[in-house]
């Protein structure tokens, strides 16, 4: 059996920021206690984006983080990498 390597990447972020993601797999979560939006997608303090890669895809996607509403604004970011 031949296992690929790859390592998890954790990013915090506290204000507006495009993230590229370049990664096999990449989630997004609202840590804070303000709503987050990610290209669109609104995300309540507590709740989780998920895209998942299959085996030897790479995601290019470049992902669009905002802030709504008061409250900290924090959006923790895990990438799974191939090392």
């Amino acid at each position: 059996m031949n296992l690929q390597k790859f390592q998890e990447e954790y990013q915090t972020y506290n204000a507006p920021s495009e993230i590229r993601s370049e990664c096999n797999a990449i989630t997004f979560i609202n840590t804070g206690a303000s709503n987050i939006q990610i290209n669109g997608i609104n995300l309540t303090p507590g709740a989780q984006l998920v895209s998942l890669g299959n085996e030897g895809e790479l995601n290019v996607t470049r992902y669009r983080l905002s802030f709504t509403g008061g409250g900290a604004e924090i959006c923790t970011v895990i990438r799974k990498i191939y090392v």
